[in-house]
């Protein structure tokens, strides 16, 4: 018991009952067994994910570390790499005595990145930043150029090759060239190179069958003879540059450059292996007999100048081997100067914009087109012989002349009036007497005289290895006065000089078609003989009475009254040709002369022509003889 202090007493304590919970159901226990459960799955998951993430984290380091880190560091090598595209070295052009006709030198160009001076958009298309716009904007003034034209240039390159600095001006001076390599801080993604180019050691010799290179556009890379080739690419034009171009082009070269960050080379440029390597190019030309043609041109305009002949200047020759279609000289006077277009753009666009009637451009042995006059009887006796229409001995009138029909057709000589054989017939070139023949052919049930032109390389192209080569013209006759006409060279008889020279080989060699050529072989870079070219003969003919056509070639050559006897009668080698003057319109008539020699055993057949030159033995025949002396080594008293 306890005392109360305020009565003095004891109380008795109370006693309380505790307070007890009631007790819960057991499903309201479950419950809360089950809450915990999910809590510990969720927590249980959420820790299973977090380890997954972090292993895959891991694995995903490991593989960037150690399986493609290579391949990284090679990404990341490239940013400070740039793959340079330049033009190949060509390989050399030499003539049969090993003397290089087009080789290759070096020229200084200025190259833009056009990463550095703009962007280059997922289309292609580049557009210059404002800070690349000032940098050729200050280029154009130093440069003396049109920043319109760089820009299109650097626009031009990008389409061409998009990952590689583009040629913006080309042939740069020197002193610019210094200049800008000494103030490259102020021109950034501007770069001075050295860029092969072809070089002519023989200056403007050859432009008739070397031809012209330049970059290829798009148009041609369409085409199925360039399957391969790739923009920025160097490929010849024209020529045995175009011809042969898979053997002399070298391709691309690709360099390997590092930069910075703002693109400027740190390292000298490293060449990475090539494709392949180019192939030089041995040809048949003879270098000293290629002046000598172009002068003895050059002489033969001179000798129809002062027989009044104030028309002529120009003309073509031929100098070919008569049994094999090796061509020693191709010459076309004038022709262009392919050194000239190789250093100066403008001077090639002159060029291809002339209007002239007959560009410099045209090599006029190949793809001019003339009458043949009198240089065509051979042909016509051949066919006449061949057809039985006439036989080696077979005599008809020469007369002043011949009416067919309503048209009265003239001889040279008015007044003669003789009975000739062939032989006769081509010494003193009567036309009277194959306007007979002509008149017979027509009457034959074929036309023979079209078959056989054809056979002897007239009418189609020779299949000379350079492009371009004219066809000419050998149409039926629809008239009697067609056929007559065509006997004598005139009418819509057009030949070039190559297909008068194959025709007169035929004649000389005793039948056998030549296919004319100007390569012999292919060689190493260094100038070894890799393969010789081969050209098979077009067809061998069965000619009958050739020895009466060779017989009157060689009496008009050096018996009096031929008609270049003059001229050969005392030449150390005996030449047998013939002479021929066909009619031109709008000015003189042009002079020819078709040849070979030795007259009893062919090695050389000569065709020349002088444009405008009147007589054959005006101009064509003098020219002629400069060129047999120049030939066989002689120092002709009468030769230039």
């Amino acid at each position: 018991m306890a005392t109360d202090p305020n009565k003095s007493r004891w109380v008795e304590p109370r006693l309380s009952a505790p307070r007890l919970r009631p007790v819960e159901p057991l499903s309201v226990v479950a419950a809360g067994f089950l809450q915990r459960g999910e809590l510990l799955v969720r927590v249980s998951i959420l820790g299973v994910i977090a380890v997954a993430a972090f292993a895959i984290l891991a694995l995903r380091l490991w593989a960037l570390q150690v399986v493609h880190g290579p391949s990284y560091q090679r990404v990341a090598a490239s940013q400070q790499v740039r793959i340079l595209a330049r033009p190949a070295v060509r390989g050399p052009i030499v003539d049969r005595r090993g003397r290089p006709l087009a080789g290759t030198g070096g020229t200084l160009v200025l190259a833009a990145d056009p990463r550095v001076l703009g962007r280059v958009d997922r289309h292609g298309a580049w557009r210059p930043s404002r800070a690349g716009r000032r940098v050729l904007r200050r280029l154009a003034g130093v440069a003396g150029k049109n920043l319109g034209r760089l820009l299109a240039a650097v626009e031009q390159g990008v389409r061409r090759t998009p990952f590689a600095p583009s040629v913006t001006v080309g042939r740069i001076p020197r002193p610019l060239a210094f200049y800008l390599d000494e103030r490259r801080e102020d021109f950034p993604g501007l770069r001075v190179v050295a860029t092969p180019t072809r070089s002519y050691p023989q200056g403007a010799l050859g432009s008739e069958f070397l031809g012209l290179v330049g970059e290829i556009d798009a148009a041609e890379l369409e085409q199925p003879r360039f399957r391969g080739y790739v923009p920025g690419q160097v490929v010849g034009q024209s020529g045995v540059e175009a011809t042969y171009d898979r053997l002399l082009g070298g391709g691309l070269d690709r360099w390997r450059v590092r930069v910075d960050a703002l693109g400027r080379p740190v390292s000298p440029a490293t060449r990475i292996a090539r494709r392949r390597r180019p192939s030089g190019l041995r040809l048949t030309i003879d270098a000293r007999l290629q002046r000598a043609a172009l002068k003895a041109i050059r002489d033969g305009i001179d000798a129809a100048h002062a027989a009044g002949h104030l028309d002529a200047s120009a003309g073509a020759a031929v100098v070919m081997d008569a049994r094999t279609g090796a061509v020693y000289a191709l010459a076309s006077y004038p022709g262009f100067n392919q050194a000239a277009a190789a250093r100066d753009p403008r001077y090639l666009e002159r060029l291809l914009s002339s209007r002239e009637p007959t560009p410099p451009l045209v090599d006029r042995a190949t793809q001019g087109l003339y009458p043949a006059g009198s240089t065509f009887k051979p042909v016509v006796a051949e066919a006449a012989l061949a057809a039985g229409v006439i036989s080696p001995t077979t005599t008809l009138p020469c007369t002043g002349s011949l009416t067919v029909g309503d048209t009265v057709f003239h001889n040279v000589e008015p007044a003669i009036d003789a009975v000739l054989t062939l032989p006769e017939a081509l010494k003193i070139s009567c036309d009277t007497w194959f306007y007979r023949l002509g008149l017979a052919l027509y009457e034959h049930e074929t036309p023979i005289l079209q078959r056989w032109g054809r056979r002897l390389g007239i009418g189609h192209p020779t299949g000379i290895d350079l492009p371009g080569e004219s066809a000419g013209s050998l149409p039926r006759p629809v008239y009697a006065g067609d056929e007559v006409n065509m006997a004598i060279g005139q009418g819509s008889l057009l030949v070039t000089p190559l297909q008068l020279a194959v025709a007169y080989a035929a004649l000389a060699n005793g039948g056998t078609v030549v296919r004319p050529h100007v390569a012999d072989a292919v060689l190493t870079t260094s100038g070894e003989v890799v393969r010789r070219l081969a050209f098979p003969p077009r067809a061998r003919l069965h000619l009958r009475g050739l020895g009466a056509i060779q017989d009157g070639l060689y009496r008009a050559a050096h018996e009096p009254g031929g008609t270049s006897a003059a001229t050969f009668a005392d030449f150390p080698v005996p030449v047998a040709g013939k002479t021929g003057t066909a009619q031109a319109p709008g000015g003189s008539d042009h002079s020819w002369y078709a040849s070979w020699a030795p007259a009893g055993k062919p090695r050389v057949v000569v065709v020349v022509l002088i444009e405008h030159g009147g007589f054959g033995a005006e101009a064509a025949v003098p020219a002629t003889r400069e060129l047999y002396a120049a030939y066989f080594g002689l120092r002709d008293r009468r030769g230039g």
